[in-house]
């Protein structure tokens, strides 16, 4: 993303909308990198920038199709 001369953009943490700075850093409440605010898919970048995301996300997504699966065939009987 290129800045403009004289342009400043507004730093904000993926999970805490209300932390925001003139610069990047890390959130003071959860310690994740802050983003340029108004980027496209902000949250989904930070989330696949980390294995450790990534593998949670595959895990809670596993659990909840076997979650529904196992509701939908209990339904069918």
């Amino acid at each position: 993303m290129e800045q403009k001369t004289g342009e400043t953009y507004a730093y904000i943490c993926p999970m805490h909308g209300d932390v925001r700075q003139a610069n990047p850093g890390t959130c003071p409440k959860c310690g994740m990198s802050l983003v340029p605010e108004n980027t496209r898919f902000t949250l989904l970048r930070h989330i696949t920038g980390s294995r450790k995301h990534v593998a949670i996300m595959a895990v809670l997504m596993a659990v909840l199709m076997a979650v529904l699966m196992a509701a939908f065939m209990m339904s069918m009987r």
